[in-house]
């Protein structure tokens, strides 16, 4: 430390110039610079790591983060993580070894940073570690634990655990005090969502010079989002959160204009996945909106969902046959590409995705308790497919990833209470949300809540038929919009009883 010292001390004295004019800046203009350049030497990194394989890049990230750390603020890196998240690439690292650069060394480092920092100082509010989501939080965390020391692959259920730890200390527990004020939520979100407005227009542009051909819209978003279905989800995510900035009395009409442009970019985006799951999964987020606006009560909901369920049960067979009957497949024009989302016959997607989940349920069914280990469905399911069931683009090597749901994957990696710890984190989530909605002195902050919930909610929905939080560009965002409502829950002023 003293010797760091020393090299930066004479930095500065060869620097006093530089010095000088900088210390003439604000903060807020320091930061944007800092920001600016490391998003440079990130990005030329990241050239020269994949055009000429200079292997040893990778760890210059590590040492700029250092000096960050040292001589900034940990909420800064933060926000500079974020920003990056939805630029970041994966690449190999050796035969055995893929790495999210730059976000995993950061988070590594951010990690291990935050850590100390709360050991050292003593300082953090404990308020947050008795919330009910986090408690939530702690069950899945536990579980997992449990199940990884049982698994059948324990090292590569020991890396899935420990690659959650590294997502929820900085977007969870690290950012729960720094949302205690409430305007740095809407700065976590503009730093994500700026660098995803470079993605889609990135995305989109490639998609028009291929003629907005179909085929293309599953991988035109690569480098940066692996498929169409997570970069559909993240859209999904961020559409319903700008919708909030857009509404909000609060925005002045610059403002608006801004939103207005972010939500024309994201909606444009979300059209052109053509991932039907994210754009279904945006309708239960307004269903929500629409039950709190219209005050609609919780008894008649209940009513009908049970109501639905039990025709669908008692007309299963009927509704499967019609549904056999749909042989629209996927299709670049949407009306028919909407059309297939009922096609479990012979739309390629949906009978994979159907043949992941049936593999699911034989992994839970011999395993039903403590499951195979998470993360390791990928590598155990191909023994439990059947020919029947098996889609045009299955294999017999089981080498196309996970169990597409949030849920059932779950199920098969931890067992019954590994799927519960994960509908119990979610639910806990929307009541918290709807309460401070509903209780909040500020309605702006109330609104605030309800929007962040129905963001959370587009993916609760599309994790049904996707699971993507094993992946920065999701987890990331995830886990600071559960985060705001925790520190809205803990900080916003409750309205006061009537006496």
């Amino acid at each position: 430390m003293q010797i760091l010292n020393k090299i930066l001390s004479y930095l500065k004295k060869l620097l006093s110039p530089i010095s000088l004019l900088w210390g003439k800046i604000n903060d807020k203009a320091q930061t944007s610079i800092i920001i600016f350049t490391l998003c440079v030497l990130f990005i030329a990194i990241g050239y020269s790591y994949i055009e000429y394989e200079y292997y040893a890049y990778a760890f210059i990230p590590i040492v700029l983060l250092a000096l960050l750390i040292y001589y900034y603020k940990l909420d800064k890196v933060l926000y500079l993580i974020a920003l990056l998240t939805p630029l970041s690439i994966n690449m190999l690292v050796n035969e055995n070894t893929v790495m999210t650069l730059p976000t995993e060394p950061l988070l590594i480092l951010f990690t291990l940073a935050f850590v100390l920092k709360t050991l050292i100082d003593e300082s953090y509010d404990f308020r947050i570690l008795k919330h009910p989501i986090t408690l939530a939080i702690f069950f899945y965390l536990f579980w997992m634990l449990i199940t990884s020391l049982t698994s059948v692959r324990p090292m590569v259920s020991i890396k899935y655990f420990v690659s959650k730890i590294l997502y929820i200390i900085p977007f969870f527990l690290a950012t729960i005090p720094l949302f205690a004020k409430f305007k740095n939520i809407k700065t976590m979100y503009l730093s994500y969502a700026v660098a995803l407005v470079v993605v889609v227009m990135y995305a989109s542009i490639g998609f028009a010079l291929k003629g907005f051909e179909f085929d293309y819209s599953f991988y035109i978003m690569q480098p940066f989002y692996n498929d169409h279905t997570a970069y559909g989800a993240i859209l999904a995510m961020f559409l319903t959160m700008t919708s909030y900035f857009l509404l909000s009395k609060t925005t002045t009409i610059k403002g608006k204009l801004f939103y207005f442009t972010l939500f024309a970019i994201f909606l444009m985006g979300l059209i052109l996945s053509y991932s039907r799951a994210a754009w279904l999964s945006v309708l239960p987020a307004i269903g929500i909106y629409l039950i709190l606006k219209f005050k609609i009560k919780f008894k008649l909901i209940l009513t009908i969902l049970i109501t639905g369920l039990f025709l669908f049960f008692a007309f299963q067979t009927s509704i499967l046959q019609i549904l056999e009957k749909n042989s629209q497949d996927s299709s670049g024009n949407i009306a028919e590409h909407i059309s297939s989302i009922s096609n479990i016959s012979t739309d390629a997607s949906n009978v994979e995705r159907l043949n992941r989940w049936f593999c699911a349920f034989r992994m839970f069914e011999e395993k039903p308790f403590f499951g195979w280990g998470p993360g390791t469905y990928q590598f155990e399911y191909a023994g439990y497919q059947k020919s029947y069931q098996l889609s045009t683009i299955s294999t017999n090597a089981g080498i196309l990833g996970n169990a597409h749901s949030e849920y059932f994957g779950a199920l098969a990696d931890s067992g019954v209470f590994g799927m519960l710890s994960v509908i119990i984190l979610f639910s806990v989530v929307i009541y918290t949300g709807i309460k401070v909605y509903k209780r909040a002195q500020d309605k702006t902050e109330g609104k605030l809540a309800i929007f962040i919930t129905m963001s959370l909610v587009t993916y609760y929905t599309h994790g049904i038929l996707n699971n993507f939080l094993d992946t920065d560009k999701l987890s990331v965002p995830f886990w600071f919009f559960t985060a705001a409502i925790v520190a809205l829950d803990l900080y916003t002023k409750k309205k006061e009883k009537i006496q």
